[in-house]
């Protein structure tokens, strides 16, 4: 398994719950060190660095600007960062902004990158304005890599409507990510599922590889729901 893995996608893919589940998903008593690099440095909602106390009393540590820069588009970035690369006691996660400028951010640990092997996960929405055809999604695709200086090597599906997902919604959303990972030439990794969706179709994703979440970075107006 690759110590270092990249989570991106467009605005409101639902990157930043994937890669924070993906983290937690590793805090296990052989792995005794895990961080969360927050670098969506573009994005100021939904950032990993907004639930670092709640996510430290689970065992995961998130790293990301130096105090009193946490709420900043400031790249002030923590050299926390480096420590974290460089020992390799340490699976690390990127949660990085998902455009172009936002991968830019990557660049300064280009040298990790190539000293060892990695994963670098695209996450997609295709019912989001960026990724609603499968060129659109294509080129999101390619600018990242190239803003970057990394190839992608794995496509996340996160088809959903929020709470209007239904499995036909699904089903459609399935046929654009299929498209795509083929003119991609990417494979589909997972399929995240809200537990509670996957739990009413559980024979439908039989074979599939799911990645069940709890939904943790709820808008303010389902929170009240």
């Amino acid at each position: 398994m690759s110590r270092i893995t990249v989570v991106c996608g467009a605005y409101g893919s639902g990157k930043t719950e994937f890669a924070i589940s993906y983290a937690l998903g590793l805090v296990r008593p052989e792995n005794a060190k895990v961080a969360l690099i927050d670098l969506d440095i573009v994005n100021p909602y939904f950032r990993s660095r907004d639930m670092a106390a709640d996510l430290a009393r689970q065992g995961l540590t998130v790293i990301s600007t130096e105090p009193g820069f946490e709420h900043s588009d400031l790249p002030a970035l923590s050299p926390r960062i480096f420590a974290a690369l460089q020992n390799h006691e340490f699976q690390v996660v990127f949660d990085v902004g998902g455009d172009p400028a936002g991968a830019r951010a990557l660049g300064r640990f280009h040298q990790y990158f190539s000293a060892e092997a990695y994963n670098f996960y695209i996450v997609v929405n295709p019912y989001r304005p960026d990724t609603r055809n499968v060129t659109d999604a294509g080129k999101l695709i390619y600018g990242i890599a190239n803003a970057s200086r990394l190839q992608p090597n794995g496509l996340v599906s996160n088809i959903n409507l929020g709470r209007e997902t239904t499995l036909e919604v699904w089903k459609q959303g399935l046929q654009f990510i299929t498209e795509l990972a083929e003119a991609s030439k990417l494979p589909i990794v997972y399929h995240v599922l809200a537990e509670d969706f996957l739990r009413s179709h559980q024979d439908y994703f039989t074979d599939l590889p799911v990645f069940p979440i709890t939904l943790r970075m709820l808008t303010p107006w389902l929170e009240e729901v």
